[in-house]
């Protein structure tokens, strides 16, 4: 049987879609968006305050650069931005022409390269796409998605997993970080949708797999050969993503949406939106900062 843990708040928060956390190591502090809001929201544990920055585009994920300048995939591609919610340098123009469609969830790898993937705004299946930017550029990885969703990589960095949520897998990819290659994708883990739908993910150190599920109220950790270990339940269904933050990397914080939720259901789950974290005996590695080229 799985361990149950109980996640606690850490804010409590109206988020439409909170997703995308992103521990900055240096400051202490926790990135996330809520993207239909077109908002990043950076929240300092120490004093629990939180800032928020507005932008006038969706924004899906929120990073640093190696330089800590604020990098968001927004609708319109990879940008940097500013603490006042300009979008400043366009780095990579994703799907420039095709309004349906939008970003989604990305992440950093270890080599600083950014993983973006996609999904239309009307979640039309096989129109998006997992795309890669790196010194070389953007490229398309792996194309005829619906919502690239979840990721992230193996203790030994040789495995690449990956979520595209309607599917209800975690995929597993063999991945070269030096060329940014995947090959020989196939599922890792199948879940049942109707108690959940995958969302965003994270991992730990002793190669553990912690997945958000949307409409499930809980995230769920998964060992490298997907076992399931531990279930971290939550006074809410919409529950987005996680990362391992604090000061010894040991606390996991999980966004949660309110997205399309009406009245009735909103009084079910006040909390909706918010932002949650628990104490784990388990350590996150540091969120990657993004190796930008050309400055």
């Amino acid at each position: 049987m799985p361990n149950t843990l109980f996640a606690e708040i850490a804010a409590e928060l109206d988020c439409d879609l909170g997703e995308g956390p992103y521990w900055d190591d240096a400051q202490q502090e926790l990135y996330f968006v809520d993207i239909t809001n077109k908002q990043v929201k950076i929240f300092t544990p120490a004093d629990s305050s939180l800032k928020t920055i507005q932008f006038d585009q969706v924004v899906s994920a929120v990073f640093l650069d190696q330089e800590s300048e604020l990098i968001v995939a927004a609708r319109d591609g990879v940008f940097t931005a500013s603490q006042d919610g300009s979008l400043k340098t366009l780095l990579a123009p994703i799907e420039p022409d095709d309004a349906s469609i939008r970003t989604n969830d990305a992440k950093c790898d270890s080599t600083g390269r950014l993983w973006v993937g996609t999904m239309a705004f009307d979640f039309t299946p096989g129109v998006a796409a997992l795309f890669s930017l790196d010194s070389t550029g953007l490229r398309e990885v792996v194309p005829e998605l619906t919502i690239a969703n979840g990721m992230g990589w193996s203790r030994d960095q040789k495995s690449m997993y990956f979520i595209d949520s309607p599917t209800g897998r975690v995929d597993i990819f063999d991945c070269n970080l030096q060329s940014g290659e995947l090959k020989n994708r196939r599922p890792l883990i199948t879940f049942d949708v109707a108690a959940g739908i995958p969302d965003g993910l994270t991992t730990d150190e002793d190669g553990g797999i912690w997945v958000a599920f949307f409409g499930g109220g809980e995230v769920r950790r998964f060992d490298p050969s997907g076992e399931l270990t531990h279930v971290v339940t939550l006074p809410v269904k919409q529950v987005t993503s996680c990362c391992f933050g604090g000061k010894d990397m040991s606390e996991l914080f999980i966004t949660t949406a309110r997205y399309a939720m009406n009245a009735e259901s909103l009084a079910k789950e006040p909390l909706a939106g918010s932002l949650f974290k628990i104490s784990t005996t388990f350590k996150g590695s540091k969120s990657n900062r993004y190796e930008r080229t050309g400055k």
